[in-house]
C-alpha cells in the first residue's frame, strides 16, 4: 500500500527548512568571521601606521640634533648649497642671543622611494605629504639659556619631544689673552678645565670640523670657515702665514692643533687658538680673543694680542654641540 502524498510533501518542506536554517547559520558564521577579519586587518593597519609614525617622530628628533650640529650652509631643501648663507642652526634659531630664541620656522621631511625629502623654508611652516612616513619639527625656548625643546610630530598619530642643551665650545674662557699651562698641571686636566671635556671627547663632538692638514694650513682653514665651520681641529703642527684673515667678531673661530702653532706675518684672527706650543714672528699678527699653549709660548714684540670678552663669550654661549638631556624625552 503506498504512503499518502501529503506525507512526502511535509517531509520535503521540513528538509528544506532545516537546510535553509543551516545555510543561514553558516552565512551568519561566515559574516561574523569576515567581520572579525576586517577588524583585525584594520587594527593591523592602524598599528603599522602608528609604529611608522612613532619611528618617524623619533627620527625627526635625531635629525634635528644632527642638523643643529652641522656647520654646512643649507638651501630650502635642507642640503648644503654654495649659494646659501645660513646653516640649519642659524636658519631656525636666533644665534645672536645666548638663549637661542626659536625663529618660528618649522622644517619637515617625508620619506619617498628614494629616501627622505626635506624642506627648510626661509619662513613659515613646511607641510609634509599626507601619505608615507613623515615628520614636522618645531623648536621651543628652553627653561634656561642654551636649552631648547624640540618637538617632532608625525601627523596626528605621534608627537615626541626632548630637551637639548648646548655643550659650549669653550666652557671656561681663559682669564688672560695668553694662557700657558702651569708647570705643575698635566695637559689633560689643563685642557678639560678650559673646554669642559677631555681632549678626546671634545674632538669627537659633531660640531668640530676635522681638517687633515699639517704645516701651512691657513688656506684650508679659510675654506672651512667660509663653508660655515667655527670649531676646527688639526692633527699636527700648524703654521698660519699672512696676509690671512680668519674669523670675525660675529663668528669667531676656535682652533685646536695637536702640535705646535706658529704665526708668521700679518695674520688677523678673531677667536681662540690652542696648541701644544706657540710661536710668532713679525710682521705683526693680530689676535682678538686668546691664545692657549700647553707648552712654551715665545716670539718677538710684534704680536698684537688682546683678550676680547665678546669673542670669548660667543664661544662660550653660542658655539658648540647640542646634546639631548637624559630624562627629557616624552611621547604622546
Amino acid at each position: 500500500m503506498s504512503k499518502h502524498p501529503s506525507l512526502h510533501g511535509q517531509r520535503g518542506a521540513a528538509t528544506l527548512a532545516i537546510t535553509l536554517a543551516l545555510l543561514i547559520g553558516m552565512l551568519v558564521t561566515l559574516l561574523a568571521a569576515n567581520r572579525n577579519l576586517l577588524i583585525e586587518l584594520r587594527q593591523s593597519s592602524n598599528q603599522a601606521q602608528a609604529a611608522a609614525a612613532f619611528e618617524a617622530a623619533e627620527a625627526g628628533l635625531d635629525w634635528a640634533v644632527a642638523m643643529l650640529n652641522a656647520d654646512a650652509r643649507i638651501g630650502t631643501d635642507c642640503k648644503p648649497s654654495p649659494l646659501a648663507t645660513q646653516s640649519f642652526r642659524e636658519r631656525h634659531l636666533d644665534t645672536a642671543l645666548p638663549a637661542f630664541t626659536p625663529r618660528g620656522v618649522q622644517p619637515a621631511c617625508v620619506r619617498g622611494d628614494a629616501g627622505w625629502n626635506c624642506a627648510c623654508p626661509d619662513s613659515g611652516v613646511a607641510t609634509p605629504a599626507a601619505s608615507g612616513a613623515a615628520f614636522a619639527l618645531r623648536f621651543e625656548a628652553g627653561a634656561s639659556d642654551g636649552r631648547l625643546r624640540v618637538v617632532a610630530t608625525s601627523g596626528a598619530l605621534a608627537e615626541h619631544s626632548a630637551s637639548i642643551a648646548l655643550q659650549p665650545a669653550l666652557a671656561a674662557p681663559p682669564a688672560a689673552a695668553l694662557t700657558v699651562r702651569p708647570a705643575g698641571l698635566a695637559a689633560e686636566p689643563f685642557f678639560a678645565g678650559l673646554f669642559g671635556l677631555s681632549k678626546a671627547q671634545w674632538l669627537r663632538q659633531p660640531a668640530v670640523r676635522q681638517i687633515d692638514c699639517r704645516g701651512d694650513c691657513g688656506a684650508a682653514i679659510a675654506v672651512a670657515a667660509g663653508q660655515g665651520a667655527t670649531l676646527l681641529a688639526l692633527p699636527g703642527d700648524l703654521t698660519l702665514r699672512g696676509p690671512l684673515t680668519l674669523g670675525s667678531p660675529e663668528r669667531p673661530l676656535l682652533i685646536v692643533a695637536a702640535g705646535a702653532l706658529q704665526l708668521q706675518g700679518a695674520v688677523q684672527l678673531h677667536g681662540v687658538a690652542h696648541a701644544a706650543s706657540l710661536a710668532w714672528i713679525g710682521p705683526a699678527a693680530t689676535v682678538r680673543g686668546a691664545l692657549i699653549s700647553e707648552g712654551v709660548a715665545a716670539g718677538d714684540a710684534s704680536l698684537d694680542l688682546q683678550r676680547d670678552a665678546d669673542v670669548l663669550e660667543a664661544l662660550r654661549t653660542r658655539q658648540g654641540s647640542f646634546v639631548r638631556l637624559p630624562g627629557s624625552w616624552r611621547d604622546f
